[in-house]
């Protein structure tokens, strides 16, 4: 910023322009109201301006103000006093709201209305009329530094507030909260609004400023005072309290500083999030090993159960049809292709599945899950909707489902299959539907509504559908009454890959 020495260099305001202002100002002031008058008259009529004006008490001070002002810039004296007053308008103009080009348009009016009143005194002879020019080359010069001084400042302060609401925005919305507290622990700011209004000025303890029960639960109070005593950083790792009806969790810790006003700084930072991020990959990589060995032991298991089925029939091929222990053999080998089925089935959700995707009709997808699934079904297809998908994997999907629908209606009931639009992929059924109690865990491992289910059926569709790039959901009661669906009702949804020709 220029100091007032160098404006007046630059504007070239001297010592001559000074006299001939407070020459002038018995002249000028005898007729400075209608001027002051005409000023606020042009900005009650401009529809941007006016908004500034609160009332006709306001508008018979800034009259006042206006006359003092008016006085000042033509009498002076035009010292750094003058140009620290003259900094103060900029700012207030910030404050009040005025636009910036309102500066220029007010400027330029009261230099044309002082203009005009000088040019009023009739006829002059030269030197006179020399001397004339020379008090409108002052007055000119005057009103450019005011605007200088004043248009300055305005685009700093500007620039300033705009700066501190940007900083404000920042640290409104910082995933932490930093407290400062004076030497008696109460709070004299901080990045979240008290939780109890506050004047001006006035300080809160902990207790009134954050939740009393957070407060409470880290020992917030005796810690801060303690890092005051002690002047030294200190930190509590970790601190839980229930919000909501949820527990929360938070690291604190304590900066002594050395300031007026500062003399501990506290960080609240909340860690709920995080340590369940920590704990959700901690589970991961427990079910990735517990994933990886479950793959090992069914592998051991398999063999084993392969030739006690081999030797169950064998033996039970050699004993007489009426031998009293047929019925048991019998029972004992549906209890080893049980567990054979348990283990094909956990093979496939621990093994690694990668897919070939192709352009596939969904119509022929649905058709052939059918034949395999034996399950009687109406098929309600757009025709030539093309899907990406692997061909044997799609399948093996909708048989699943269609067998989980068979078995909800306990074969009596309607299933329904439907293609498109897209590359979704529905199976309805009026059966019972899902019950409450597990649509949460529906898609994890081992959960089944079924007695001899192994509860891996969904989890490994789901694998099947998200590797193809897809997914697999169950909608929710009222979206599958909107498809007709009174029991449950699944969705794969798969890439479209366009229309392809109409089947005949």
């Amino acid at each position: 910023m220029r100091t007032w020495h160098q404006l007046r260099q630059s504007i070239g305001f001297t010592e001559a322009d000074e006299a001939r202002l407070r020459a002038t100002w018995p002249v000028l002031a005898e007729h400075i109201h209608p001027i002051i008058d005409r000023f606020y008259e042009r900005i009650e009529g401009d529809e941007v301006d006016k908004h500034v004006l609160e009332d006709e008490a306001q508008v018979a001070r800034l009259k006042v103000s206006l006359r003092q002002w008016l006085s000042e810039m033509l009498q002076g004296p035009w010292d750094e006093a003058y140009h620290e007053r003259r900094l103060r308008i900029g700012r207030v103009h910030v404050r009040v709201g005025l636009p910036h080009a309102s500066m220029f348009m007010a400027m330029n009016g009261i230099r044309s209305d002082l203009l005009d009143l000088l040019s009023e005194a009739g006829e002059r002879g030269e030197a006179e009329a020399a001397e004339l020019v020379a008090t409108a080359q002052a007055i000119a010069r005057i009103t450019d530094l005011e605007l200088a001084i004043m248009t300055g400042t305005y685009m700093r302060t500007h620039e300033h507030r705009e700066l501190r609401s940007l900083q404000e925005l920042i640290i409104q919305n910082l995933p932490v909260t930093v407290l400062v507290l004076d030497r008696k622990g109460r709070v004299t700011s901080g990045t979240v609004p008290p939780a109890l209004p506050v004047e001006e000025g006035q300080t809160l303890s902990l207790t009134e400023y954050l939740d009393p029960l957070m407060v409470a639960a880290g020992d917030l109070e005796s810690q801060a005072q303690h890092a005051l005593d002690a002047d030294r950083e200190l930190t509590i790792p970790r601190f839980s309290v229930v919000q909501d009806d949820e527990e929360r969790i938070y690291r604190a810790s304590f900066v002594p500083l050395q300031h007026k006003h500062a003399h501990v700084l506290l960080h609240l930072e909340e860690l709920t999030d995080v340590i369940q991020a920590e704990q959700r990959l901690q589970q991961a990589e427990s079910l990735a090993r517990v994933g990886s060995l479950s793959a090992n032991l069914a592998h051991e298991i398999r063999n084993p159960l392969t030739a006690i089925s081999s030797t169950l029939q064998v033996l039970a091929r050699s004993l007489p049809e009426d031998d009293r222990r047929r019925p048991i053999m019998e029972k004992v080998q549906e209890q080893v292709l049980r567990m054979d089925r348990l283990v094909t089935d956990l093979l496939g959700y621990a093994r690694p599945v990668q897919s070939t995707l192709e352009r596939v009709d969904a119509r022929e997808l649905a058709r052939e899950a059918l034949e395999q699934s034996g399950v009687r079904a109406t098929l309600v297809c757009q025709p030539g909707t093309l899907v990406l998908a692997d061909r044997q994997q799609a399948v093996q999907i909708l048989v699943n489902l269609l067998q989980n629908a068979r078995d909800a209606t306990a074969g009596e009931g309607e299933v329904v299959v439907r293609c498109g639009p897209g590359g979704v992929i529905e199976v309805v059924d009026d059966g019972p539907g899902v019950p409450d109690e597990v649509l949460d865990r529906l898609f994890d491992p081992f959960v089944t509504t079924k007695m001899r289910g192994t509860g891996l059926g969904l989890a490994i569709s789901r694998k099947l559908a998200r590797v193809m790039g897809g997914d697999l959901e169950h909608l929710t009661a009222e979206e599958g009454r909107g498809l007709g669906a009174s029991g449950a009702c699944f969705r794969l949804t798969l890439t479209s890959a366009g229309v392809g020709v109409r089947a005949s």
